[in-house]
């Protein structure tokens, strides 16, 4: 019985320790992260003007989306495009390695608003950028003035490696409590047969004592 309880508390202890060399290790697959670095998220420009707004991650682009709401409405003005040059109305959108970049030569009305960006590495990343165009006195709308909503990849990362934790702190309970109801149900087989013996023999409760 001793052996055994010895040897449990071995397995756990293995086991336990096995799981905090393997948290290092999960973190530091985490830490390969595209790591989004992008200019300004919110842009002024006069129109006529050239306007680029570019987004660098760590590892190569798989493809990258573009939307574009304004007045109200939103559009797809590229979507899932692998890396390459791309044209669409007057957007260019260039990917090359883990540069994108989003250019608009001659910047007009029809183009301010609220970008999102999908972009894909290693992992999806989401960023957003404000596009205003001054001097629009001669338009009939101008654009809605909204907030910019940017996923920190920090904040992933944190959320993730929080998430990665709680599970090995359940499996390390998991096994603690498996490991003890184990033991626990070893231990009755062994008061019960102390029991019996002790009832086989003279009065209930008491072991038999043989008299010279």
């Amino acid at each position: 019985m001793l052996a055994y309880a010895v040897t449990s508390s071995g397995l756990f202890l293995r086991t336990l320790w096995a799981l905090l060399l393997l948290a290092p290790s999960l973190y530091a697959y985490n830490t390969i992260w595209d790591d989004p670095n992008c200019t300004e998220h919110e842009v002024s420009v006069d129109r006529g003007h050239r306007v680029v707004m570019a987004c660098n991650i760590s590892n190569n682009f798989r493809d990258v989306t573009v939307n574009l709401t304004a007045y109200g409405k939103t559009r797809i003005i590229f979507n899932q495009m692998p890396p390459g040059n791309y044209s669409e109305e007057s957007w260019q959108l260039q990917i090359q390695g883990g540069q994108a970049r989003l250019v608009i030569m001659d910047a007009q009305g029809i183009h301010a608003g609220k970008y999102c960006w999908k972009l894909r590495g290693r992992q999806s990343n989401y960023t957003d950028f404000i596009l205003n165009v001054t001097s629009l006195a001669n338009d009939n709308h101008e654009p809605e003035s909204l907030k910019v909503h940017t996923e920190s990849p920090t904040a992933v990362k944190t959320e993730v490696i929080s998430v990665i934790i709680v599970a090995i702190i359940i499996i390390i309970i998991g096994i603690g409590v498996f490991a003890w109801n184990k033991h626990r149900h070893s231990l009755e087989p062994h008061r019960y047969r102390f029991q019996a013996t002790g009832l086989s023999h003279g009065s209930p409760g008491r072991p038999y004592l043989t008299l010279p």
